[in-house]
């Protein structure tokens, strides 16, 4: 089975400012392919929040004045998921809002996949746990990562969900969801992302 791992950072608030995207490829519970991209929010919702490029993510305005905006690398960040059986993303629905809301306001096509939470998943998984963040998860299975690097955060995310089925005792994502009682989500065309 083919997982793509997910990750947006965004400048602030806004949905649309998306500055940095990460995907991580797993195969056979190996990771076969990393990549992240620096991305100039729009027009409009480039502000950076000061406290999120101080003590977040470290991306500000000069990080990303010179990138391109997310229509031109857009074919390549939606082609890596879409060739994975299924997309995961740490908290998905902040990331599949992202996604969604700057694909509308470029109005570029919306494709259609199934995603799955590993923050919701590791909430049954690993109840215990004094919280779920994918930092504390990444120390609890000994995954040494840059948190809120895009692409670091993506391959952690895969790197969590790989623990948890082997904690788990099994080797699908199908059969872990069944147990730990979690749905998978479908991102479709037109319609706001929802569950986890």
């Amino acid at each position: 089975m083919k997982i793509a791992s997910l990750d947006f950072e965004t400048a602030n608030l806004s949905r649309v400012s998306m500055c940095a995207a990460g995907v991580a490829l797993f195969e056979e519970g190996q990771l076969i392919e990393s990549k992240s991209w620096l991305i100039k929010p729009p027009k409009g919702h480039g502000f950076f929040k000061p406290e999120w490029t101080d003590d977040i993510h470290g991306l500000n305005w000069f990080s990303v004045k010179d990138a391109p905006e997310f229509p031109t690398v857009a074919p390549e960040v939606i082609s890596l998921p879409l060739s994975a059986d299924l997309v995961i993303a740490h908290y998905a629905p902040f990331d599949m809002d992202v996604l969604a809301q700057t694909l509308q306001h470029y109005q570029l096509p919306r494709p259609s996949f199934r995603y799955l939470c590993t923050c919701r998943l590791a909430r049954a998984v690993w109840p215990d746990l004094p919280n779920h963040k994918l930092n504390t998860l990444a120390a609890h299975i000994g995954h040494s990562f840059q948190h809120h690097e895009a692409e670091s955060d993506a391959v952690a995310a895969g790197q969590v969900m790989l623990a948890m089925m082997k904690d788990a005792g099994v080797r699908c994502i199908e059969t872990l969801c069944l147990k730990a009682g979690v749905e998978s989500s479908l991102f479709i065309p037109h319609e706001t992302p929802h569950g986890n």
